[in-house]
């Protein structure tokens, strides 16, 4: 159980936030590359900063403050031009540092452009995905997870807003048991409410099995989650499943042709972007020229909660603690042995940063970061 003060630092991201300035250190996703192909300007919020994403008539990206120095306007009505975005209501043209280059409303030969400078972030495309920096200088590389880099892929990439913060997500992902009870014994009964024969389908497929053994292990990058269901030679036991500190998790097989991405976005303090990347290595001819994205709702038309999936009843259990869960009120048992471990790595990496130390997981050395695979460690240690 944590105090109110201590739920309040594990979860709230605003700038100047003991969590903020933490994740501020980490490159996160703010949009699919696809959606710029639909609309060149896209409104994005990232870690409670309202921004505006866009590529110029030359191909490259930035990423502003949302509001205009001038007057304050969206600059989500920007135009995009060769040289940046420009301001709808009154022309001022930025360019993807920030720098104000024209102001049409001043005299010739006016300097006062030269005193305009907004809020600019750094972009970077990968694997069909568009990821940015908020932190301080020197900006970290990207990460280049394998999913993301391999040549050759097929795959998608699916989307949801969360309305609730993003610790309840990430908290979701480390917590094993709830796969067997919400997606195991709680979608037979739903299916069974709804009658047909999807219940069949369901069970001959993925009949609730109870986990044996529930294990968690730190290792370089962030922590190792392992489940026994059959014996000591699961895929699910042997190498586990990784989450990248801070909010991402790596799914797959060390050395597969196949895997998936998860990437947990704090928008705000009380909605999250949940996105799911998923590529599989095919022949150059059956390759994708760009991965399609697609939004996944977690509530039905008429607002309510879709629970004969697995991503609607993930939905649910986080979105139905509230936006921001009571933490001192929860009652934690040794089931949630993963989600104990993790708030305790963010408590020490917080301070870390607050000691003007680097935390873990960020990548400097090229050489480390061509490829980030999943990591083939053992439950005995052995490599």
């Amino acid at each position: 159980m944590l105090t109110a003060e201590q739920n309040e630092k594990l979860t709230l991201v605003g700038p100047g936030t003991p969590m903020g300035n933490l994740m501020r250190c980490y490159w996160h996703p703010v949009a699919a590359t696809v959606e710029l192909e639909r609309n060149p300007v896209k409104a994005v919020k990232l870690l409670a900063e309202s921004l505006v994403l866009f590529r110029d008539k030359r191909g490259h990206l930035g990423l502003l403050a949302e509001a205009c120095a001038h007057r304050r306007a969206s600059l989500v009505y920007g135009i995009p031009e060769n040289e940046g975005l420009r301001c709808a209501y009154h022309g001022w043209l930025y360019n993807a540092e920030g720098r104000c280059l024209d102001q049409p409303g001043e005299p010739a030969g006016s300097a006062f452009k030269n005193q305009m400078k907004t809020t600019a972030y750094p972009v970077q495309e990968l694997g069909g995905l568009i990821f940015s920096y908020l932190g301080p200088e020197p900006v970290p590389l990207l990460p280049r997870y394998n999913v993301l880099v391999w040549d050759d892929v097929a795959g998608e990439t699916n989307g949801t807003v969360i309305p609730c913060n993003w610790l309840q997500v990430m908290e979701n992902l480390l917590d094993p048991l709830h796969v067997e009870c919400l997606h195991g014994r709680y979608f037979t009964y739903v299916l069974e409410r709804k009658g047909g024969d999807q219940l069949q389908e369901f069970l001959a497929r993925h009949a609730p099995r109870p986990m044996k053994k529930v294990r968690f292990d730190l290792f370089e990058h962030g922590i190792i989650e392992r489940h026994m269901i059959n014996n000591e030679e699961d895929g699910s036991w042997r190498t586990g499943a990784p989450s990248f500190f801070p909010t991402t998790s790596l799914l797959g097989s060390p050395g597969g042709k196949s895997g998936s991405i998860i990437f947990v976005a704090p928008i705000d303090d009380t909605h999250t972007w949940f996105l799911l990347h998923m590529a599989s290595r095919v022949s150059q001819l059956a390759a994708q020229e760009s991965i399609p994205f697609f939004d996944v709702p977690g509530v039905d038309e008429a607002g309510k909660f879709i629970t004969d999936t697995a991503n609607g009843q993930d939905h649910m259990a986080v979105v139905s603690q509230g936006n921001l869960t009571r933490r001192d009120l929860e009652h934690l048992g040794t089931s949630d042995q993963g989600i104990i471990l993790y708030r305790e790595l963010l408590v020490e990496q917080m301070e870390r940063v607050e000691r003007g130390e680097e935390p873990m997981n960020v990548y400097r050395d090229p050489a480390k970061n061509h490829i980030i695979d999943l990591p083939a460690i053992m439950p005995d240690g052995r490599i």
